[in-house]
């Protein structure tokens, strides 16, 4: 039986499912918070390491700023996105400016930058404001 470790977007606790539970609802075992969230989870320094190392589908982090126009741009483009996608690939955001110190640990230095992970290691990064279709064809790569 083939099971996924998914960081819960509330509370980032790591749960283990099996394949045959992405049918149903899936609940965080800690929290009890649906993990199929489809939404885009803001992580912070503290989170954001554990939701990319941990999760076992592919993650697309969304570093940006509230001062950015093309970040602020493509706000919308990002969560219609992330609603596509489910348990497929977990689309996360971090405010830059606030969390300095993971945007320094992956290398960000312009904003938006979205970086793609699959179990930890990056593949590959974009920095420039996309558009849905092309988050969705991006993350569509990825599964």
């Amino acid at each position: 039986m083939k099971t996924l470790k998914i960081v819960c977007p509330e509370c980032s606790s790591v749960n283990t499912i099996t394949m045959e539970t992405q049918n149903g609802t899936i609940d965080c075992s800690q929290c009890q918070v649906d993990l199929d969230n489809p939404f885009p989870v803001e992580v912070t320094d503290e989170t954001c390491t554990t939701h990319i190392t941990e999760n076992d589908i592919p993650v697309l982090v969304d570093f940006y700023s509230t001062t950015c126009g093309p970040c602020m741009a493509m706000y919308e483009d990002y969560e219609d996105a992330a609603l596509g996608f489910g348990l497929k690939v977990i689309f996360l955001k971090i405010n830059a400016d606030k969390h300095q110190e993971v945007a320094g640990k992956y290398g960000v230095s312009s904003l938006p930058t979205i970086i793609a992970f699959k179990k930890g290691e990056e593949v590959n990064r974009i920095s420039k404001q996309l558009s849905q279709v092309e988050l969705n064809l991006w993350a569509e790569s990825l599964i």
